[in-house]
């Protein structure tokens, strides 16, 4: 095993308080470049970085290089990842502290050497075929974004429960483009219930190189669709096919279970300093504002439902009264928090209250099968892994 020391210039930020400077263990990849590079962020995940690294080893497309960055983790994360790195294509970055994931993504950005970037959180994995899939059908559209439907499974659970397409009510059958406005609608709090934020798009290397795109280190939740937001305003071409080839393992304290207040203030404040862009088409701004309107309104709501949930209702109070746009927001939302509690309360789905709720029963459907995967994939045009 080669440990080389990684300099300075390399990273995008040096961590605040780290004694030493990061580490890289593996041995560092010469010659042509890989097809795709996997980036792993990774925060106290001994127990799950095992089962995504070996989905990344069991790809149909084995020109890869598979870049797990250490997160200042306090647990086993690092040796269980070191131990991967027998497979010469799996390397290990180690931060030393804490820095959030848009920063250990960037980290991993400054050594990824792949034609197309695939992002996989450390507690997630894929089908053996995903990036065969999404590489040969990216190279055929032209598309510089390009992603799948996600596996939807709860932790302790095997199977999928059902799709993303599936839970949120938003079927695709074919190929499909992604634009400023799409990306908007599918926000939180947006006319769509699908949520872009979730999927796991490739990318062209090439492209964020070009528009110098990385992840806004300040940002430790929703960092995705400010990432998405830049590219799409860099005029990327993004496309969705419809079979799901991600599996995404929804678990309790997860990062999309946080509190969203946070998360909404950083998006607000992007959104805010986007709209200062004196470059702006006139659809673009018209679409920003909107969603600026948007986040305004949610926030409110948010600052008095979070406190309330805690049980403190002098300050759910207070917020209230503070801010204007509470009980019209509260009024756009009944209809659904009384559609999950009648859930809860009556149907006794115990899982009514998740981000992505399960289909309800007269809708839901198993979700799709390994042949239906591969029908759709060949409909497509792209090879599949049998």
């Amino acid at each position: 095993m080669v440990i080389a020391r990684v300099s300075q210039d390399s990273l995008a930020e040096t961590p605040i308080g780290c004694e030493k400077p990061p580490k890289l263990f593996g041995v560092s990849r010469m010659g042509t470049s890989p097809v795709v590079s996997v980036v792993i962020p990774a925060y106290n995940a001994g127990a799950y970085v095992h089962a995504a690294i070996e989905s990344c080893l069991r790809q149909s497309l084995v020109d890869i290089e598979v870049l797990v960055v250490d997160d200042g983790s306090i647990d086993d994360t690092a040796s269980v990842v070191r131990r991967c790195t027998s497979d010469s294509r799996v390397r290990l970055i180690e931060l030393g502290v804490n820095r959030g994931v848009s920063a250990a993504r960037n980290a991993a950005l400054g050594h990824a050497t792949g034609v197309w970037i695939a992002n996989l959180d450390a507690d997630d994995s894929m089908t053996d075929d995903r990036l065969s899939v999404l590489v040969a059908a990216a190279t055929r559209t032209g598309a510089d974004l390009l992603h799948d439907d996600l596996f939807l499974v709860r932790e302790g659970d095997t199977d999928p429960y059902a799709t993303l397409t599936e839970s949120t009510g938003s079927p695709v059958s074919v190929i499909s483009s992604v634009d400023l406005n799409r990306l908007i609608d599918c926000e939180v709090g947006g006319s769509s219930r699908y949520r872009l934020g979730l999927t796991r798009p490739i990318f062209r290397r090439a492209f964020i190189e070009a528009h110098n795109i990385r992840f806004d280190p300040t940002v430790r939740v929703g960092e995705d669709f400010l990432f998405y937001l830049e590219c799409v305003l860099a005029g990327a071409t993004w496309l969705q096919i419809p079979s799901a080839h991600y599996r995404y393992l929804q678990r309790a304290g997860s990062a999309t279970s946080a509190s969203q207040v946070s998360t909404l203030e950083a998006k607000l404040r992007t959104c805010t300093r986007v709209l200062a862009r004196p470059t702006l088409r006139p659809s673009e701004r018209a679409s920003l504002s909107r969603y600026q309107c948007n986040l305004v309104s949610l926030l409110a709501y948010q600052r008095v439902v979070e406190p309330a949930k805690a049980g403190d209702v002098g300050r759910a109070f207070g917020a209230a009264f503070r801010n204007p746009r509470f009980m019209p927001r509260l009024c756009r939302e009944i209809p659904e928090v009384l559609r999950r509690r009648w859930a809860l309360y009556v149907r006794h789905d115990t899982h009514a209250l998740d981000m992505l709720p399960s289909p309800s029963a007269s809708t839901a459907k198993p979700a799709r099968s390994d042949v239906d995967r591969m029908k759709i994939a060949t409909s497509l045009g792209v090879p599949t892994a049998r």
